[in-house]
């Protein structure tokens, strides 16, 4: 009955427009209040949300965020989106492929989705349409690009999940990298196959002069110091981790020195004004997903004191479920979410209910996390949340809603065909983790 009544709670509060992080901590608190009394609940509320919140492990996340702004600030979009044109100058639809590289590498640096689709957006679908591509391939292909922000490490969305589960944020990182990498290599091929004509639509394929050129090698920018810098991160941040010379958390303290020398003293696109804006964003970025892990911690509890996720694992159990059936109802479950929530929210809302059950069938947490950040990524194109949908569409008046809808569906289909094969497949994600043992 108390669960009911957080659930209608929560279910109002959203409704009503309340942020989620504020509609969790009071949905948790009532259930908590009903059970075990007023004030023994706000004594929990504060210490659960102190507790939960003072970890080592949540330190990197205000890190790699400072960090990501830092390197938005300093154009480091552009650095990335100029190196890949020079990699994809001869590819039909060289410029989409551009955007769709520049959005993996730059994912490498953000860990966010939101901030990949609109630092590389900003550049890229400008310089598409000009060059002749049809604006909803251009928009789109960005869009769903972008989305690789939540999944190749370093990511916000994996930390999280490990922040829950337990799992090892280093071995997650290292789980992201070959599905990121092949979902960008599966958006490049349907890229090539409808530019280059066959059975797809020719009207996709550059047709103005500008565009021929740009897949001749014309207008393509020299290599520069910059362009190096701003790859060397990716070197930088992982590279440490991996060779042993600093935790994730540690890595990120390391990633934020960095990006301030590279773009502070070298390139010196990175003002004191600029700084400040980078501060002051992060900040903001931070606070919100520091308060939504606050309020999910004391909505998890309360779900644990009142043992919905044991509930939850035996009426799972006494489905009989075969692991395949499981994974089957999830992922329609996590697609559906991905529709209304954000990965960070749907994380750290369902992954505690669900703990028991992916235990109790023996199902790899590493693995489950990739799964489950792919099917959030698909969602972060679908209607009617779909924040990158909205950010492309912020971007330019030249194009709508829709034609970044109709632009994107194409990719998103791709990313469906990659979250199977990670399925089917789970050596995709689990290969390089294994290599650790």
């Amino acid at each position: 009955m108390h669960f009911i009544l957080m659930l209608v709670a929560l279910f109002a509060l959203l409704i009503l427009g309340v942020p989620i992080a504020i509609a969790l901590l009071i949905s948790g608190v009532l259930g908590y209040m009903l059970t075990i009394g007023i004030d023994p609940g706000m004594n929990a509320l504060a210490q659960i949300s102190y507790s939960d919140v003072n970890s080592f492990v949540i330190i990197a996340i205000p890190l790699y965020i400072f960090m990501g702004q830092i390197m938005l600030k300093g154009e480091a979009g552009r650095d990335l989106f100029d190196f890949a044109q020079r990699m994809t100058r001869r590819l039909p639809g060289g410029l989409v492929i551009a955007a769709i590289l520049a959005s993996a590498i730059f994912a490498a640096i953000s860990g966010s989705s939101t901030a990949t689709a609109a630092t590389i957006g900003s550049i890229s679908i400008p310089e598409m349409i000009k060059r002749g591509y049809d604006k909803r391939m251009a928009a789109g292909a960005v869009a769903v690009a972008g989305s690789l922000g939540i999944l190749i490490p370093p990511s916000i969305s994996l930390i999280l999940y490990s922040l829950v589960t337990g799992a090892s944020v280093g071995k997650l990182f290292l789980a992201g990298i070959l599905p990121g990498l092949m979902l960008a290599l599966l958006f490049a091929v349907y890229t090539v196959a409808r530019t280059a004509g066959g059975s797809f639509a020719p009207a996709a394929s550059p047709t103005a002069p500008a565009a021929r050129g740009a897949e001749t090698g014309d207008e393509i920018p020299p290599l520069t110091l910059g362009m190096l810098g701003s790859l060397a991160m990716i070197v930088v941040v992982l590279g440490s981790i991996y060779a042993g010379l600093a935790t994730p958390t540690e890595a990120a303290a390391i990633g934020v020195a960095y990006a301030l020398v590279l773009t502070f003293g070298v390139k010196r696109t990175l003002g004191a004004r600029l700084l400040g804006l980078a501060t002051l964003d992060s900040v903001k970025t931070s606070a919100m997903i520091l308060m939504l892990i606050a309020g999910a911690s004391v909505f998890g509890n309360t779900l644990s004191l009142l043992r919905v996720p044991q509930d939850v694992a035996s009426w799972l159990d006494s489905l009989q479920l075969a692991q395949w059936q499981f994974l089957i109802a999830i992922n329609v479950l996590y697609l559906v979410l991905g529709m209304f929530m954000d990965a960070s929210a749907a994380i750290l809302v369902t992954v505690p209910i669900l703990l028991p059950a992916l235990q109790a069938l023996n199902i790899d947490l590493i693995w489950f996390g990739v799964i489950l950040v792919i099917n959030m990524e698909i969602g972060a194109v679908t209607p009617p949340v779909g924040m990158n949908l909205f950010v492309v569409q912020s971007l330019s008046d030249d194009y709508t809603i829709t034609d970044v809808l109709r632009g994107s569906l194409p990719y998103a289909l791709m990313g469906l065909v990659g979250l199977a094969l990670v399925i089917i497949f789970p050596q995709i994600a689990l290969w390089l983790p294994s290599l650790t043992h």
